[in-house]
């Protein structure tokens, strides 16, 4: 499942793929397949992220910014990312692909690890399903540490899309 913003048949998707819409690019409804892989996007998790994802919000669970208590009850021994830090990683590269939050229909995430501070993040999808007729497509969304530990599991995750006409 690791994307590389290319398709498997190997054509990559394109900026002419996309039709502009209210000033975004977002996935036509005739060309987008099943297969398709939206681009990669990481994301570096450092400390200032979490402090600034905690105060926005609301999670100041010490476990997100203090080493000490971390080291006594992380599974990773240390400082980790809040999950729904990672979902909302997931969701602003399905909401980039997709061409704006009002394309996104649903999303759910399964959490499969923890994401430790000083990770970098891999977030992507793949698309599994196109209903060309209903003009929506369902993407497998995941997030991974760059040791390939799936943070958030692409067999659990969705995102269901709207496209364009």
């Amino acid at each position: 499942m690791r994307g590389t913003g290319h398709r498997r048949a190997g054509r990559a998707q394109s900026e002419h793929d996309h039709l502009l819409q209210g000033g975004r690019l977002m996935p036509a409804r005739e060309t987008v397949e099943v297969g398709d892989q939206l681009p990669v996007v990481e994301h570096v998790i450092d400390q200032d992220m979490l402090i600034r994802y905690a105060g926005a919000s609301g999670d100041f669970n010490r476990l997100h910014w203090d080493p000490e208590f971390a080291a006594q009850v992380s599974p990773t021994g240390g400082v980790i990312g809040h999950g729904m830090l990672s979902m909302g990683l997931v969701s602003s590269a399905v909401t980039a692909w997709a061409g704006g939050p009002e394309h996104v229909a649903h999303l759910s995430a399964s959490f499969r690890a923890p994401c430790p501070v000083g990770a970098t993040l891999r977030v992507g999808g793949e698309v599994t399903e196109v209903d060309h007729d209903g003009g929506a497509a369902t993407v497998a969304v995941w997030a991974e540490t760059e040791d390939g530990a799936r943070v958030v599991d692409a067999k659990g995750s969705r995102a269901v899309v709207r496209l364009s006409d």
